[in-house]
């Protein structure tokens, strides 16, 4: 049986192996999807609200537009996906990664993140507001015009990530306790309206 019978009948799919299929705009919310794989599968604009994910890789999969409000995520891999204005709004994840991908325009807004790596991805405008975070890094990621208000930058990894056009609350309480490297800390001086002079 496809994901879509499995899902549609018993809300539930486990040990899916699923590639080339197409489920845009498809309501998936409630589902449980465990130790499973799912490689060039089109989820765009697919509901996944309430859904819970585990043991699961996806790849070179599209999520555009894709929702995963109030979803809980474990031990889940995103690697070469598309996540452009994916949507993460109050969801738990804990040991995902995004590997290699494209996710423009989504939003992680309130989401709670425990021990997640996201690296070598495009996050460009995109929002991180109002994040609880431990254990989260985000290395050699494209960070330009993300806002991040409500969210600390404490024990934020940010390695070799750009930050330029950054978004913070009026009184930068989020940058107290960030470790930024010069460049870092250059980018975020120049998005406050700061000339730098030589």
């Amino acid at each position: 049986m496809s994901f879509l019978d499995v899902a549609s009948e018993f809300l539930e799919a486990e040990e899916i192996e699923e590639e080339g299929t197409f489920y845009d705009g498809r309501n998936f919310e409630g589902v449980t999807i465990r130790s499973s794989s799912f490689r060039s599968v089109s989820f765009s604009s697919a509901s996944f609200l309430n859904a819970s994910i585990s043991d699961t890789v996806f790849e070179s999969c599209d999520f555009s537009n894709a929702d995963f409000s109030s979803s809980s995520m474990h031990r889940v891999s995103f690697r070469e996906c598309r996540l452009t204005g994916a949507v993460f709004l109050s969801s738990r994840l804990k040991h995902l990664e995004i590997i290699n991908s494209a996710s423009r325009y989504s939003s992680f807004d309130n989401a709670y993140i425990d021990d997640c790596h996201f690296s070598d991805s495009d996050f460009p405008d995109s929002s991180f507001s109002g994040i609880r975070h431990k254990a989260f890094s985000i290395t050699s990621c494209n960070l330009a015009g993300c806002i991040f208000r409500g969210t600390s930058l404490q024990n934020l990894c940010l390695s070799n990530s750009k930050v330029g056009r950054t978004s913070f609350s009026e009184n930068l309480r989020e940058l107290r306790g960030a470790n930024l490297d010069l460049e870092q800390s250059l980018d975020i001086i120049r998005s406050l309206g700061v000339n730098i002079i030589p």
